[in-house]
């Protein structure tokens, strides 16, 4: 590289090694520096051999930056969602979050204001379950943030990335007794948060909010994926601080050895009773096409969790369909004739995904793990291989090493079949299977079902024919009640161009029926359909099962659809087959939230494994 000629000439380099450390300057400052330099110059050397103009042209030009005005906390931290991504917050106003919502007011992004906290925050985790990227809600301090806990933990069981922001009371009045103080002096939040998040803290001054954002949101999006909570003093909120110029980012991969995956190709090419058994992990990205691409190549039957239902076609004639709680035949009947390859991946391999943890799972020769927590781990069953990786960095390497031509063979097939229960008997109510039959016939094939904690459940996760890969959603690491419309009303803001209807039970209704008035509110087209057998069925059978005698748990008296229609929706009764078609125009039609009052038959019920028996302690 040539050297500048002013830089050529004897003391050039020393007159310059001596000059100040670059600072920030003014544009007056900068002319009067230069013009500084050039008299220098122009006399210390020769005079008429450099032209003072020429002397400008050389120097490089002194780093001006126009620091940003002073702004409201607030109104930096909503600008620095905004550039994060964030389009909708899910939440509450109050007092100590007002700040956050008054910023909101002047920012493109939606506020849906819910009617609980817990349904913003299941709002929030069915956004993000479905888009996988971050959800936000935002609530107030002391039972604000208490309301939000269910969903927080609800968040953690699930590896969901939601960012929950917590007004808090002024620092000068911790400790003081003060109204709904959360500090570490009062309720303590922070410590309570610790046990169900990735990470929560207090902003303890206003100059540090916009790096624990980023550090926060880059938390709950990295790893195992998962919850993230900020409280936000409110004279930390209402200060006024320079936005800095942030950039960078620290990026984590998986990578597999390479000698690793041969092994595990090797395995699965000579495996005469292969399985994959796909997890909730392969969702989002590439993952589950990855996965179709990799089954058909070594015509390997799949098995999905209750909870990854839909990352594998039930189309596809290698799906083996549901293992685990409300699972298939098809999938217990292959373990049943023997494994001698299992690969498991992006699942806990817990009980609702095992059968209960079935000794059927522990396969003859090789066991592969693959989970993107290591503590994961040897819970459950002993791996041969354990593999800390995404499912989709997984799934690429496992693709690169299949070999390009492999040896045909008897084709492997699966196949989901379903236990063929008695249809609607007549003059009865209507089957739970045959309203789902129905329901499925009214909406659109890539419809996203948000499904409740209930009988229901098991039915929907038999009987239901999901083929997106996103178009199934539960959250069953804590199995909350209620959590169904708030995951509906995410996942459609969300996907507002696509069908989306909650499979909720009436007990489950009865926990969070408000949010149909937010779904109204928001004029989202929701399906509300709340298979109502007017009890707690699943307790009470459970109960049953165990004890020998049945308690009553009743729901009633309660008028769904006189509930509902208060809450701004559309709504109809439906008890025999047949009615939900005739139903077609409303649900199909009607602009807003419409919710459908089904009465099922409570005697029908699926087959399944008492899993309270199992555990409870033997004699």
């Amino acid at each position: 590289m040539q050297r500048d000629p002013i830089l050529s000439l004897p003391g050039a380099t020393a007159l310059l090694d001596k000059a100040e450390p670059l600072r920030v300057v003014s544009a007056d400052e900068d002319e009067a520096h230069l013009d500084a330099v050039e008299s220098t110059l122009s006399t210390r050397f020769a005079e008429g051999a450099i032209p003072p103009s020429g002397l400008r042209r050389s120097l490089p030009p002194v780093a001006t930056f126009d620091r940003p005005a002073p702004r409201r906390a607030a109104d930096v931290l909503v600008d620095l969602l905004s550039a994060a991504g964030v389009d909708v917050v899910f939440g509450l106003p109050g007092g100590a979050i007002s700040p956050v919502h008054d910023a909101l007011l002047d920012s493109p992004i939606q506020v849906v204001t819910t009617r609980h906290e817990s349904g913003a925050m299941f709002a929030a985790a069915g956004y993000a379950q479905t888009t996988g990227r971050v959800g936000v809600a935002a609530v107030t301090s002391g039972p604000g943030v208490l309301n939000a806990m269910t969903g927080l933990a609800s968040a953690w069981c699930d590896g969901l990335p939601v960012l929950l922001l917590v007004g808090e009371v002024p620092r000068s009045a911790h400790g003081k007794g003060v109204l709904q103080d959360g500090s570490a002096h009062g309720l303590n939040i922070v410590a309570m948060a610790r046990h169900i998040t990735k990470l929560a803290a207090e902003v303890p001054d206003a100059k540090q909010l916009p790096h624990l954002l980023r550090r926060a949101i880059a938390t709950a999006l990295s790893g195992r994926r998962g919850p993230v909570l900020l409280t936000l003093p409110m004279d930390v909120t209402t200060a006024a601080i320079s936005p800095p110029a942030v950039g960078g980012d620290v990026s984590l991969r998986s990578e597999v050895p390479p000698a690793m995956l041969d092994d595990i190709v090797g395995l699965l090419l000579g495996a005469s009773r292969p399985l994959i058994l796909a997890g909730s992990g392969l969702r989002g990205g590439d993952a589950a096409a990855r996965l179709r691409r990799v089954a058909a190549r070594l015509c390997c039957p799949v098995a999905t969790t209750p909870k990854a239902k839909g990352v594998f076609s039930e189309d596809d004639p290698l799906s083996l369909g549901v293992l685990g709680l409300g699972g298939h035949p098809s999938a217990l009947g292959y373990l049943e004739g023997g494994l001698d390859v299992l690969v498991a991946i992006g699942t806990s391999l817990g009980d609702l995904a095992t059968d209960g943890f079935s000794p059927l799972l522990q396969p003859s020769r090789a066991l592969v793990h693959v989970d993107i927590d290591a503590r994961q781990f040897g819970k459950s069953y002993a791996p041969t291989h354990a593999i800390v990786s995404s499912a989709a960095e997984f799934l690429r390497g496992l693709e690169a090493q299949l070999p390009a031509s492999i040896r045909p063979r008897s084709p492997r097939r699966g196949g989901v079949t379903r236990h063929p229960l008695a249809p609607s008997a007549e003059g009865a109510l209507i089957a739970p299977q045959d309203a789902l039959a129905e329901i499925q016939e009214l909406l659109p094939p890539d419809t996203i079902y948000t499904v409740d904690s209930g009988e229901h459940f098991l039915f929907a996760t038999h009987y239901l024919k999901v083929v997106a890969p996103d178009g199934y959603v539960v959250m069953t690491g804590l199995g909350s009640m209620g959590q169904s419309i708030g995951a509906a009303i995410g996942a459609q803001l969300a996907h507002r161009r696509r069908a989306v209807a909650a499979i909720v039970g009436d007990g489950c209704f009865a926990m969070n029926a408000f949010e149909v008035a937010t779904a109204a509110q928001e004029r989202l087209p929701i399906r509300v359909f709340v298979f109502n057998d007017q009890r707690l069925g699943m307790v009470e059978n459970g109960h049953a099962k165990v004890y020998g005698r049945r308690p009553d748990y009743p729901t009633g008296p309660m008028d769904i659809c006189a509930l509902a229609a208060g809450l701004g929706a559309a709504t109809t009764r439906v008890d025999r087959p047949g009615q939900l078609r005739r139903a077609a125009p409303l649900i199909s039609g009607h602009a807003g939230p419409v919710v459908v009052d089904v009465r099922i038959d409570p005697e029908v019920r699926l087959p399944k494994k008492d899993r309270v028996g199992a555990f409870a302690p033997k004699p």
